[in-house]
C-alpha cells in the first residue's frame, strides 16, 4: 500500500498512483543528501525540520503513519483489505491528500498560489537514523506511528511491510522554508479569501483553513483538502453506488465547499476576540454577517425555490482536460513550443465566478443555517476489495433529498 523502498531513482513515480493529479519526487540529482538543521514543530500529521539539500534551505514535513480511521470517514472499513485500503490510501490519507493538491496547482499552472513545493522524498535507512540520533537528546517525541494525541498507539508501518518484509520508508515532501505571520491583518485575510476561492475554482476543497497554515504569506498545508476526482466526491469513481447517492455525494461536496468559508469566518472571529485594540482586528468576512457558521443567508422568497450558496462549485474544474494536457506535454523542454502551446490550454480562473446555488426547502435552509459544525453524511466500508459509502445512522443523519426539495 505505502511506497516501497527504491531500488534506484528510477523506481520513484510521481505519487499517489491513482486518477487525478500527481506529485514528481524530489530531484537530489544523484544519492539522497539531507542535512538537518533544526526541528520546527509537529501537526495533526507529521513533523517539520528545516534542511539543507545541495546548499538550498527548505522545509522538509515528514508524515506519521496514521490509522486508517484518522483519514477520513473510514471507521467501518476494513484495516485488513489491502485493495480497499489502498483505494481510500491513494485519495484520502493525508501524504497523498498534499500530493495531490501541489501536484493539481503545478499541473494546472497556478503553483504560486501556495508555498512553492519542490517534490516527495522516501526517507531512506541512513537519513531516518540520522534524524532520530540529532534529535534524540532535544524534548520530541518522534513518534510516526500514530497521531499527535496518541503517538505509537496504531503501527500501521509494521502493519503495512513491502516487498523486503521491512517497514515502508518514512514519506515527506519538500517545500519552500519561510516563516508565519505574527500580525495577521485585514490583507493578509483578505488574500487568503481570495486563494480560497482560487483553490476551490481547481477542484481543491476542504482546507483546514487557519492563519498558522499561511507561510510567506500563502498556503503550505493540504494534508486534509480534496482535490477532485476523489472517491469521496465524485460519483463516477465508485461504480458500485446505487443511483440516490448522487444527491447524498452532491450534498457532501456542498458541504465540504462551504465549510471552509465557515472556518474562515471563525478564524476572524477568533483573531478578533484576542485583539485589544480595534485597529489590530480583521475586517474581511466570507459571508456579510460575519457570523462563522451561523450564516444569513440571502433566501428567495419563493418557499419552493430557497436556496443556500456557497461561492464556487469545484465540480466544474475540468480535471480530465487539465490531465489529459499535462500528459500530452510530459516530455516537453522548459521552453519548447509544447510548453507555450499548454500555457494556452491552462485553465482559467474566473475573477467573479458564479455561486453554487444549493436548491432545498425552507425546513432544510434553516437546518443549514443553525449548523455550528462540520458533518460527513456517510462512512466507508468495504467488501471484497471494493469500497463503498454507507450513509451513517443516528440523530442529524437522516439525509433525505426529498424531504427538503
Amino acid at each position: 500500500m505505502y511506497p516501497d523502498w527504491p531500488d534506484s531513482a528510477a523506481d520513484l513515480v510521481p505519487l499517489p498512483q491513482c486518477v487525478g493529479p500527481k506529485l514528481k519526487p524530489f530531484d537530489f540529482r544523484g544519492p539522497q543528501k539531507i542535512d538537518f538543521l533544526e526541528f520546527l514543530g509537529e501537526g495533526r500529521h507529521g513533523f517539520v525540520f528545516k534542511v539543507t539539500i545541495l546548499g538550498r534551505i527548505y522545509a522538509l514535513k515528514l508524515f506519521r503513519f496514521d490509522y486508517v480511521d484518522d483519514w477520513a470517514d473510514t471507521d467501518e472499513l476494513d484495516d485488513k483489505d489491502i485493495n480497499a485500503v489502498t483505494t481510500m490510501y491513494n485519495y484520502v490519507e493525508p501524504f497523498n491528500c498534499e500530493c495531490r493538491s501541489f501536484g493539481r496547482l503545478q499541473e494546472a499552472g497556478y503553483a504560486e498560489l501556495a508555498i512553492e513545493c519542490f517534490g516527495y522524498v522516501l526517507l531512506d535507512d541512513k537519513h531516518e537514523r540520522i534524524m532520530m540520533e540529532k534529535f534524540a537528546d532535544a524534548d520530541i517525541e518522534l513518534e510516526f506511528d500514530g497521531n499527535v494525541e496518541c503517538p505509537g498507539c496504531w503501527p500501521m508501518r509494521s502493519l503495512w511491510p513491502g516487498k523486503s518484509g521491512r517497514p515502508p520508508p518514512i514519506r515527506g515532501i519538500v517545500k519552500e522554508f519561510g516563516s508565519g505571520i505574527e500580525n495577521f491583518k485585514t490583507t493578509h485575510a483578505a488574500r487568503y479569501l481570495k486563494d480560497i476561492k482560487q483553490f476551490h475554482q481547481l477542484g481543491i476543497i476542504g482546507l483546514d483553513v487557519a492563519e498558522r497554515q499561511l507561510i510567506n504569506g500563502k498556503v503550505a498545508d493540504f494534508s486534509t483538502a480534496i482535490t477532485f476526482p476523489n472517491i469521496t466526491t465524485n460519483s463516477e469513481l465508485s461504480p458500485h453506488l446505487s443511483g440516490d447517492y448522487e444527491g447524498l455525494f452532491e450534498f457532501q461536496t456542498f458541504l465540504y465547499s462551504i465549510n471552509d468559508y465557515w472556518m474562515f469566518d471563525m478564524m476572524v472571529a477568533e483573531w478578533n476576540m484576542e485583539q485589544k485594540e480595534e485597529k489590530t482586528k480583521v475586517s474581511v468576512r466570507a459571508f456579510p454577517s460575519g457570523r462563522g457558521c451561523n450564516i444569513k443567508y440571502d433566501l428567495r422568497n419563493t418557499p419552493s425555490r430557497e436556496r443556500v450558496y456557497t461561492y464556487i462549485d469545484p465540480r466544474k474544474y475540468d480535471w480530465k482536460a487539465c490531465t489529459a494536457s499535462s500528459a500530452s506535454d510530459a516530455g516537453a523542454t522548459a521552453e519548447g513550443p509544447m510548453t507555450r502551446q499548454r500555457a494556452k490550454r491552462l485553465p482559467r480562473l474566473a475573477k467573479q465566478p458564479p455561486r453554487w446555488y444549493y436548491s432545498c426547502g425552507k425546513e432544510f435552509a434553516v437546518y443549514l443555517r443553525k449548523q455550528d459544525h462540520f458533518t460527513t453524511y456517510y462512512t466507508w466500508h468495504s467488501k471484497d476489495g471494493l469500497v463503498f459509502p454507507r450513509r451513517r445512522s443516528g440523530p442529524g443523519y437522516g439525509w433525505r433529498r426529498s424531504r427538503w426539495s
